[in-house]
């Protein structure tokens, strides 16, 4: 081979990496950008997650609902008070599995921060949601994202917060001691 040739295959060679990358990074940019757009309803949700008053309902939900009124009405069947509330609880967590279906948040993280407690909501609302679906007037998903998430939530076998917490230190460690100081 000549020259010429092999100054033309390397050409390629370059051009296809350089295209290869632009693909991966536009990629990447399309994701951050979605990622952006959802971080104001990711943070709302944060701030709600924090309200003594959502941690009030839950406790209700959890441990009371089912005390002091049957499922067998569904949750319409409900007095208003605990009917909002159980709305309430229900599709807050529900949220949480609608960003977590979206992509907008990791496995990692939605479950993380929320498993033990999807997990009790959907096993306290489950039989009034049940019932629910039955009414003709009903979609027979309701609250499928909150049911799906409750059963993936409970199979998660991946790490606990306190191994990835400890393994984001030890990247952040290595990384300071290989870059050099900002000054």
């Amino acid at each position: 081979m000549d020259a010429a040739t092999w100054l033309n295959v390397l050409a390629l060679t370059i051009s296809i990496c350089a295209l290869t990358t632009s693909v991966w990074l536009a990629g990447h940019q399309v994701r951050a950008a979605q990622q952006a757009n959802c971080l104001p309803a990711y943070l709302e949700l944060l701030s709600e997650f924090r309200s003594p008053e959502l941690h009030d309902q839950y406790a209700y939900v959890c441990s009371r609902l089912n005390q002091e009124h049957s499922p067998d009405g569904g949750l319409r069947a409900l007095p208003v008070g605990p009917r909002e509330i159980a709305y309430n609880v229900a599709y807050f967590f529900q949220t949480f599995a609608s960003l977590y279906a979206l992509g907008i948040i990791d496995e990692k993280t939605a479950i993380m921060m929320v498993r033990s407690r999807t997990i009790k909501v959907w096993e306290a609302l489950r039989p009034y949601v049940e019932r629910e679906r039955q009414y003709p007037d009903v979609d027979p998903n309701m609250l499928s994202l909150l049911e799906a998430f409750a059963r993936i939530s409970a199979e998660y076998r991946g790490p606990a917060a306190i191994q990835v917490m400890s393994a984001r230190h030890k990247r952040a460690s290595l990384l300071r001691r290989l870059l050099p100081p900002r000054l």
